[in-house]
């Protein structure tokens, strides 16, 4: 598990996807994952709403960094 300003990334084997993937969690609800399913040139992002229905809220730079970490450990 790789933390980061109060990110979590997991790298799984999900019984969805073939490849490996990234799970980001945001204060340990669940944000993100990132699947390699087209390649590792093509990295697929599904994004998941928030639990009370607003919307996630982070600094552009910061959860461009937490996309970056994610992707180079899948």
């Amino acid at each position: 598990m790789i933390k980061s300003k109060g990110f979590d990334i997991i790298i799984s084997s999900d019984n969805e996807y073939e490849e490996l993937c990234a799970e980001i969690y945001f204060d340990g609800e669940f944000v993100a994952i990132i699947s390699q399913e087209q390649g590792n040139e093509n990295p697929i992002i599904e994004i998941s709403p928030q639990k009370n229905t607003s919307p996630w809220t982070f600094d552009f730079f910061e959860f461009l960094e937490i996309f970056k970490k994610a992707q180079t450990e899948i």
